[in-house]
């Protein structure tokens, strides 16, 4: 014979006050000018239809020798039971939302207009967080990448997570262009003619197109809050990407992270499948990032630019900066940032030259 389940039994105040009445030999109007409450009240009460109040808990508590917290906490408890046991769509959406919350900005990310799905819904976030990881539920644990963001000891979780949502978010834009097959030699000639680039009056479009010619995408992706990303590197199939997020939107900053993510290419092409993101304001702590420096300082000729700027250090002028600039072959500004980089040239300094990146680049190549 099969054993019957008894159904959930969830005792509320009224149930351990009927026991007591029932072993004190009282009844409902004996309770009732106990408390001072009428018989309506305490009917209520004992079918646990009427919260117990503080001023009740005090009142039940004098009258069966017990703590006023005991009957504040069965009616609690009670109460919240009774809320598990109703299946509620405000509580799925509610837990939804800030799950979702918590691995992304999501206003500021609605702002920018990333979303395809409404995510105020709880079918929305699914296909959202679908597209983003692949898996409606959950976020992949084992998230492989060079991470060389800015952390701190409060905020690293929280800001390695950002990341991980934007380098997905820059995979999904870069599925969506189409390049020829990458052609290391054509990088070489770009990453050797670097400073003439950055002298041209579209050299920032320029460059973009003979990256996409040689199969080497770039965009602009903004980054997020708490990111502190300047640019990222990866691999797509057969094809590198290079992102810039305009954090710093600069044409000097520009360049630097250009020529940075170039020499990644070019050194580190087999590590970039997991992507390296880039944070400018750091010192490099890894192999690779230390050879990417290296490499980029090569391409924009920083010793060289170095040396001569500290001839002037004490004394530098505008004509001196443009002199450096002739002699070497790079734009000003770009000349000016690694001055000001080193803390050769003050920042106040030739704010002029420092012109915005951003809108030099044409819309086809700007994402989000």
């Amino acid at each position: 014979m099969s054993e019957t389940l008894k159904p959930f039994y969830n005792p509320g105040p009224g149930d351990i006050i009927k026991d007591a009445l029932e072993e004190l030999g009282w009844q409902q109007d004996d309770l009732a000018e106990i408390l001072g409450l009428s018989t309506k009240s305490v009917n209520l009460i004992l079918n646990n239809k009427q919260a117990i109040t503080p001023e009740t808990a005090e009142l039940l508590g004098k009258t069966f020798s017990t703590s006023a917290e005991m009957w504040l906490n069965l009616d609690a408890k009670y109460q919240l039971r009774k809320l598990e046991e109703k299946p509620s769509e405000k509580k799925e959406i509610t837990k939804a939302k800030a799950e979702f919350r918590k691995l992304m900005p999501v206003y500021e990310m609605k702002k920018k207009g990333w979303f395809v799905n409404d995510v105020s819904t709880v079918y929305g976030i699914k296909e959202e967080r679908k597209r983003i990881f692949g898996n409606e539920e959950t976020v992949p644990q084992n998230y492989a990448m060079n991470f060389c963001a800015r952390q701190t000891n409060y905020d690293f979780d929280y800001t390695l997570t950002y990341c991980k949502v934007w380098y997905q978010f820059a995979k999904i834009y870069a599925e969506q262009i189409s390049l020829p097959s990458y052609h290391k030699a054509g990088l070489e000639k770009i990453a050797e003619n670097l400073c003439s680039y950055t002298l041209q009056k579209d050299g920032i479009n320029k460059i973009i197109s003979d990256l996409h010619s040689c199969g080497v995408g770039f965009f602009v992706l903004s980054h997020l809050q708490k990111t502190y990303l300047d640019g990222a590197v990866f691999t797509l199939g057969e094809n590198p990407f290079i992102v810039y997020t305009a954090r710093y939107d600069r044409v000097d900053n520009f360049w630097f992270v250009i020529a940075h993510e170039i020499s990644h290419i070019l050194l580190h092409l087999k590590h970039l499948k997991q992507g390296c993101l880039d944070n400018m304001d750091s010192s490099a702590s890894s192999e690779l990032e230390i050879q990417a420096d290296a490499k980029a300082s090569e391409l924009l000729h920083t010793d060289e630019i170095l040396e001569l700027g500290t001839q002037y250090r004490h004394y530098f002028t505008l004509d001196r900066l443009m002199q450096i600039s002739q002699s070497l072959e790079i734009a000003a500004p770009v000349v000016l940032g690694i001055l000001q980089h080193y803390k050769i040239i003050e920042w106040k300094k030739f704010s002029k030259l420092r012109t915005n990146a951003k809108e030099k680049i044409n819309e086809e190549f700007i994402k989000g």
